[in-house]
């Protein structure tokens, strides 16, 4: 039987936007999820991967010390269209609120990876952070991620982490979107996790972890 490893108590909030008072000295995370919970209930498990713990995934990023915002889709969305008139307003305010740039951190998983690289193409914003977990669709899924290298690649620029895990089979490297960004710098690595897709669906440490130690504390920004 497979060891659960607790969460620890969550150090940061959870937030469904950006709150009206924010605190500079603290890191915020927008986090997008995938495409599941568009037309599915949360408690209806994927015939291939299960339960998407999205209240779990949303704890476990918290008490990793970050203020948490996201919102929960309720029905199928443009991703181009909600990148530009959802997140990026809310990326726009934390910075114009005081918050530093490099202290700001946007996570999308599967399609909210895919609005990750929308996003990088249009934010202008090369300290703010950029992950992207199993974005990249690969095969038969590589219609989004073929639309993004044409028409957002070039004009990509920041810093991106991408994550995918070695049993996937719809997802893969982001390498050629990177290629293309000359003004972007990529850090891609592959995790053992071993459920695909899947991995993403819990709040599992070794991605978690990832994210929290490439984000960094804020101040100067990073550059791996």
């Amino acid at each position: 039987m497979l060891a659960i490893t607790p969460l620890p108590a969550i150090a940061g909030a959870i937030h469904k936007d950006v709150p009206q008072k924010v605190d500079p000295n603290k890191r915020y995370l927008i986090y997008l999820h995938g495409a599941w919970p568009e037309s599915r209930p949360l408690s209806e498990p994927h015939p291939k991967r299960g339960l998407f713990e999205y209240e779990k995934i949303l704890a476990g990023l918290a008490a990793r010390d970050f203020e948490v915002i996201s919102e929960l889709r309720r029905t199928k969305v443009n991703p181009r269209k909600y990148a530009r008139e959802r997140v990026m307003p809310q990326i726009k305010s934390l910075i114009d609120k005081g918050v530093p740039a490099n202290k700001v951190t946007v996570v999308g998983f599967s399609k909210g990876g895919g609005m990750v690289l929308t996003l990088l193409s249009l934010a202008k914003q090369p300290e703010v952070n950029f992950v992207n977990l199993a974005g990249c669709g690969k095969g038969q899924h590589r219609k989004a991620y073929d639309s993004v290298v044409a028409n957002d690649a070039a004009k990509m620029q920041g810093r991106m982490l991408s994550l995918y895990d070695q049993a996937e089979t719809i997802a893969g490297t982001c390498k050629e979107a990177a290629d293309l960004a000359t003004r972007m710098k990529m850090t891609e690595e592959v995790l053992a996790i071993g459920k695909g897709h899947g991995s993403f669906y819990s709040p599992h440490p070794a991605w978690l972890d990832r994210i929290s130690s490439w984000a960094g504390p804020g101040g100067k920004p990073k550059t791996n």
